[in-house]
């Protein structure tokens, strides 16, 4: 009987530590490559999402930029134009914003003063994006990696 209960303890021990992300099964940083493809996912579907047309693609990433200490970054770039709406730049920056949400957890990183540019950066992915309306009916989004390794 005694071991039994032993037998229980270490079992609710063992499911504790994976459930915690303890031990083997604790979560790994993606590569600068694997992050650098969720930053593109993650500002093409924005973009989808604010009804944006004439997609063009002005950086697309794909390079390890050398950020020292053996890591790498992975940047992506676009711009586009506004596919409804007047075309004001706060209520694009709004409607990316809004967009963004939508595709995954970002937090936006206090305000930058312009009403028409905001950034925002998730932790959970280790990217950062940059929304904005430079001009009437102009789109831009751009990201790129946190400092990572390549394998």
């Amino acid at each position: 009987m005694v071991r039994r209960g032993w037998q229980s303890i270490s079992i609710a021990v063992v499911a504790v530590s994976v459930l915690s992300g303890c031990g083997d099964n604790a979560r790994r940083q993606p590569t600068a490559a694997q992050a650098g493809e969720v930053l593109k996912r993650h500002i093409d579907q924005t973009l989808k999402n604010a009804l944006a047309e004439d997609i063009k693609i002005t950086d697309p990433g794909g390079k390890d930029i050398p950020c020292g200490n053996g890591k790498y970054k992975h940047t992506y770039a676009v711009e586009a134009r506004a596919g409804v709406g007047s075309g004001d730049s706060e209520i694009i920056t709004v409607a990316l914003v809004g967009a963004l949400s939508h595709v995954a957890d970002y937090d936006l990183v206090g305000p930058s003063g312009r009403l028409t540019e905001e950034e925002a950066v998730s932790a959970e992915y280790y990217t950062r994006l940059n929304l904005s309306s430079p001009a009437k009916g102009k789109m831009v989004a751009r990201g790129e990696t946190e400092c990572l390794s390549l394998d």
